[in-house]
Formats: structure tokens, sequence, C-alpha cells
């Protein structure tokens, strides 16, 4: 462990950052930091993920299949799947709406930079150029925010449902992004997301209101 307490300090300041001391009592009481270390005492890349997910497990989905990108051999999805995974899951471009992603790729590359100025666990910051690149990217695949002025059915229950569900942790999503037959893998991989983050999963009946309601008004297949 000699030379390691500068590394873990600092990640833990990160962490601290993120979500505020209260959040890091998983890690910091006894034995806590232990189960993140080698059997050799030191902290490998996969058990500095592990630790970032301890600290931050209620602000983290799960993360995607690099499969699951959007235009997945494009120089955007690249770049996500080396410089996104260094120390959590890949996210997906729908995790925030094009206004949102300038601050989250600005706040993610300056901690990037930080941890590769001081040689963290082999972590890298992409250039000018590619965070320009990655968050055109994301921009362009961003979550499509649901324009509630134009909005049809949302005064019915299962436009409530939707509401109330999917307002919990993002942005309302426009139905128009995904085909109803692609809604349904949508709405599981965000039900296992809110048990990932810790969050109340809405009931069976519930769940299956939010997929009718999202199915009812979603892109049609020849568009």
């Amino acid at each position: 462990m000699k030379g390691r307490g500068p590394l873990i300090a600092g990640l833990v300041l990160i962490a601290a950052g993120l979500v505020g001391i209260v959040g890091l009592y998983p890690v910091l009481r006894p034995g806590g930091m232990g189960v993140m270390m080698g059997t050799d005492g030191m902290m490998g890349r996969s058990g500095m993920k592990r630790m970032m997910q301890a600290m931050m497990g209620n602000m983290l989905p799960l993360g995607i299949s690099p499969a699951s990108l959007p235009q997945t051999h494009s120089e955007g999805a690249r770049l996500m799947q080396r410089y996104c995974t260094q120390c959590h899951g890949l996210p997906g471009p729908g995790l925030h709406t094009a206004a949102e992603w300038p601050v989250v790729v600005a706040r993610m590359a300056a901690r990037e930079h930080m941890m590769s100025d001081q040689d963290m666990m082999g972590i890298q910051a992409p250039s000018a150029k590619e965070q320009a690149t990655l968050l055109a990217y994301l921009r362009k695949h961003a979550q499509i925010p649901l324009n509630k002025a134009t909005a049809k059915g949302l005064d019915t229950p299962a436009g409530r449902a939707f509401s109330e569900t999917c307002s919990r942790c993002h942005a309302l999503p426009d139905p128009v992004q995904h085909t109803a037959a692609d809604w349904p893998a949508v709405v599981l991989r965000m039900q296992r997301n809110m048990v990932a983050m810790g969050k109340p999963v809405p009931p069976q009946s519930t769940l299956d209101a939010v997929d009718a309601y999202l199915r009812k008004y979603a892109k049609q297949p020849d568009t």
C-alpha cells in the first residue's frame, strides 16, 4: 500500500464531490475499502470501478453493452467505449438531453484530466478534438424530451403513470424516439436501472401502463 495513499485519497475526494460525504460511509467504514483491493493490497482498474460504483450507486444506472450504442462503429461510439468506461459502466446517450450533455462531458473530462495528471490508475483524458467529437455524438443521440404542450394522452391513466414514473430519474422522453416494438426492452432496462440505483420500482400494473402509453405514441416503423 506504500505510495497509494494519495491515489485513494484522490478517488475518495472525487466521489465526495459527486455524492457528499454521507454517501461514502459504506466505503469509509472499517473494512469497506478492503473489499475494493486485490489480494496483494493494490487497487486495480476493476477495483476502482467497484469503489466508484459503491460510492455513486444511487446516481449510476447500469451500463449498456457496446452493441447497444447507436452508430456502433462511429468515432463517437468508439470514444465512449474508450473514455466513459474507465470509472463506471458504459452510459447510453439517452441518459441526458442534448442540453444537459455539455455540462456532463465537461465535468467528466475535467476529472479525467485531473486523474491523468496525477497518474491515477492509468486513467486517460480525451484531447480537445476527441471531447468535441464525443459531445457531438452524445448530443446527436441524446434523450429527446417530451414537449408537454403538444403531447397527447398525458391526462389519461396511462399518461399519468408515464409522467410520474419516468420523471423520477430524467426528463420525460418523447415516445417517438423508439418504435412500439423497441419500447418494451427500453422499459425493462429502466426497471433494472431503478433496482440498481436503489429507487422503488412501481408495481407491474404501472409499468404495463407506461409501456402502453409509450407504444401508443411511438415512432412509426417506416419513419
